[in-house]
């Protein structure tokens, strides 16, 4: 769930939009200090932490947060810095909410053993991401096109019409692609972005005939270019993972047969290769998709061939 595509009004103001705002826009990401930055972790978690509903609190905070990393048109460094702060915040313990209520019983799921916020662990980070990803992936080809209030490029919202936002979801998810992919590089793995979702990538394109056989829009972002990037950003971070840890978690996954791969094994050097030559082989097939998305799909292959060259 995000308010991203939202007309702006529709919702109450959320409280830790100015703060995000402060931090995070492109006018401020090169101009904010490490004490700054800790100092607003403090006042983040001090807010969630007094407030009457932490479970709504925390959907707000992250609701935030993603909004600023899919509107932001530069570096995604102060996001990561961020949350190392918030990372680095000392547990919580939620103290002003009503026994017996709806955010009693749902703030069970926030918390750990403890009853405490454990901020290492980033409450709800992980599962407002996938929310997220999957709304930004399923509007990808959104133009912009909304009701609105009033303002320069719009008239009445009485009279039934419509303003155009300066962006469509193509560019958020493709930013939102991006972070994921730095977030997962920075965390090697361990963080709340499993590497999985890059083996999902590869195991449900790569090991198909026709992969995503789907007609765009002309203006729309393809998926076969998410997916490229994503490969090419995260696949060294899925071959240096543990491997008997996330086959622990995945294992049910990785043994999944496919056309292309009708075998057990998960992630063997020989599926590595396969992924390797599929990729160069659909980056020579002119007319199927546009020069950036070749491009960004020799870049993957040339990403896995490496793995492998620096492996013998």
């Amino acid at each position: 769930m995000t308010t991203i595509f939202d007309i702006p009004g529709s919702y109450p103001p959320n409280p830790f939009i100015p703060t995000i705002q402060a931090f995070l826009t492109p006018t401020n990401v090169y101009s904010v200090s490490a004490p700054a930055m800790k100092d607003a972790a403090t006042h983040l978690v001090t807010t969630i932490t007094n407030s009457a509903d932490p479970p709504h609190a925390l959907w707000e905070l992250w609701d935030a947060f993603f909004t600023a990393v899919a509107t932001c048109t530069t570096s995604h460094a102060p996001h990561l810095a961020l949350l190392d702060a918030l990372r680095a915040q000392p547990p919580t313990l939620p103290n002003n909410v009503a026994e017996g209520s709806d955010a009693k019983r749902q703030l069970r799921s926030c918390v750990q053993a403890d009853g405490k916020l454990h901020w290492e662990a980033l409450p709800r980070f992980g599962s407002q991401w996938r929310d997220v990803h999957d709304v930004l992936e399923a509007w990808r080809d959104w133009d912009g096109v909304r009701v609105s209030g009033g303002g320069e490029d719009s008239s009445n919202s009485a009279s039934g019409s419509t303003s155009r936002n300066s962006e469509g979801g193509d560019k958020y998810y493709l930013r939102f692609s991006v972070f994921s992919a730095a977030l997962l590089k920075a965390t090697k793995g361990e963080g709340e972005v499993s590497p999985i979702w890059v083996f999902y990538e590869c195991r449900d394109v790569l090991e198909y005939e026709d992969p995503m056989p789907r007609q765009l829009r002309a203006h729309s972002l393809p998926l076969e270019q998410t997916w490229a990037l994503d490969v090419r950003d995260g696949a060294r971070v899925l071959w240096e993972t543990d491997q008997e840890k996330l086959r622990r978690n995945w294992a049910a996954a990785l043994d999944h047969k496919t056309k292309m791969w009708p075998r057990r094994g998960g992630l063997t050097r020989e599926r590595w290769r396969l992924w390797g030559e599929r990729l160069r082989g659909l980056s020579r097939e002119e007319g199927k998709w546009d020069v950036e998305t070749r491009v960004v799909v020799m870049e993957a292959a040339e990403v896995i061939e490496n793995i492998l060259e620096d492996s013998n």
